[in-house]
């Protein structure tokens, strides 16, 4: 089988790109080691919509998030995905952190986020009665998305415009002779397709795809770093207990934002996530023991009456990250690499890799 594009990976990012490139090219597919789309990060993860509040100035991060939060909600709303413009509150629970929440907003600003305000502590309280804060940041850009229908609909679309989905087959040899060579398997199933253009939006596997083409990712710090987050979730007497996202000022020092407060779509909320760094880059979604206290001592500090009894076990993801522990903050890897033809990969897309998705298709669209 020959292709003009493909792409390895469906997750959020993976069908994104199919999508948008089938608007304007033919003779696309997609290949997934797993049964479905989006099995790995794309599933795990809290379906926030974010504003662009955190990340540098003119990283990729920051830009494709700022224009991502546009684009999601028209994307959304034209294909009917459901989704909840929320806003979310940003919380200092002592004067202490107000300098920091001033740095963060400052931040945002240079970015461009949206309709930013820094409410006083009544102002705070008008909009939520239950959470302790001394002042905080209104983003009412931010929100929630049904990440399973925003995924689906992307898939039927791309199929749509003729795009091949290749489930079920882990690719297992890359080689470069005129075309793209690559191998994909299914247990002693193993089979060659050609491409002209090759993207690596593989996620967790991404660096390992990058390696297999022969690029030394030491050299060029493509390496992973997986950081698992577990969450949980407040018993079903918190439903609607607050009503916008709320997150608390980023400890200093850390790789998170923080043990922060999510909504479902239907008001139940999430605790989470925090960051775990994985000894392997192994995929393990078991829960950690021991980490209730440890999630109530932290939300405890700017939402009130939580109850550790309510708090139950949810599920947990992983995260690719570029970082390792300990390390500032890195942006995205989307890069067309030189001295090969025409490939491109993606690597390190973790938050708020599912904002800026539609983006992050344009973007890759522009490179080929």
């Amino acid at each position: 089988m020959k292709y003009k594009i493909i792409i390895i990976g469906a997750g959020v990012v993976g069908l994104a790109i199919a999508y948008e490139l089938s608007k304007y090219h033919k003779n696309i597919a997609v290949i997934e080691k797993w049964h479905h789309f989006g099995e790995e990060t794309s599933s795990r993860n809290s379906e926030v919509i974010h504003a662009g509040i955190y990340y540098p100035k003119d990283s990729l991060k920051a830009k494709l998030c700022v224009e991502g939060n546009e684009s999601i909600y028209n994307f959304a709303d034209k294909y009917s995905i459901p989704y909840k413009k929320c806003g979310k509150l940003i919380v200092a629970s002592s004067n202490n952190e107000f300098d920091t929440l001033e740095l963060i907003f400052n931040n945002a600003n240079q970015i461009g986020a949206r309709n930013l305000k820094i409410l006083n502590q009544k102002e705070t309280n008008k909009y939520e009665s239950n959470i302790n804060a001394t002042a905080s940041i209104l983003s009412p850009s931010s929100g929630i998305i049904d990440s399973h229908s925003l995924m689906q609909t992307l898939e039927a679309l791309s199929i749509n415009n003729q795009v091949d989905f290749i489930y079920n087959y882990e690719v297992s040899n890359i080689h470069y002779n005129n075309n793209w060579k690559i191998k994909v398997k299914q247990n002693e199933e193993e089979f060659e397709i050609e491409s002209e253009i090759l993207i690596n939006s593989a996620g967790l596997s991404s660096d390992k795809i990058a390696e297999m083409v022969g690029l030394n990712i030491n050299e060029k710090k493509y390496n992973l770093h997986y950081a698992k987050g577990h969450y949980f979730k407040l018993s079903s007497k918190y439903d609607n207990y607050v009503k916008k996202l709320i997150y608390p000022v980023p400890p200093k020092n850390t790789t998170g934002l923080g043990i922060h407060v999510t909504l479902d779509l239907g008001g139940a909320l999430k605790l989470g996530p925090d960051v775990h760094y994985l000894d392997e880059n192994k995929i393990d979604y078991s829960f950690q023991d021991g980490l209730k206290q440890k999630f109530h001592t932290a939300v405890s500090s700017y939402l009130k009456n939580i109850n550790i009894d309510d708090i139950n076990q949810d599920y947990t993801g992983i995260r690719p990250k570029l970082q390792q522990k300990g390390e500032p903050q890195r942006d995205f890897i989307i890069q067309k690499e030189e001295n090969y033809k025409d490939l491109i990969n993606l690597i390190g897309i973790e938050s708020p890799g599912l904002t800026c998705s539609l983006e992050i298709g344009n973007y890759v669209r522009n490179l080929i």
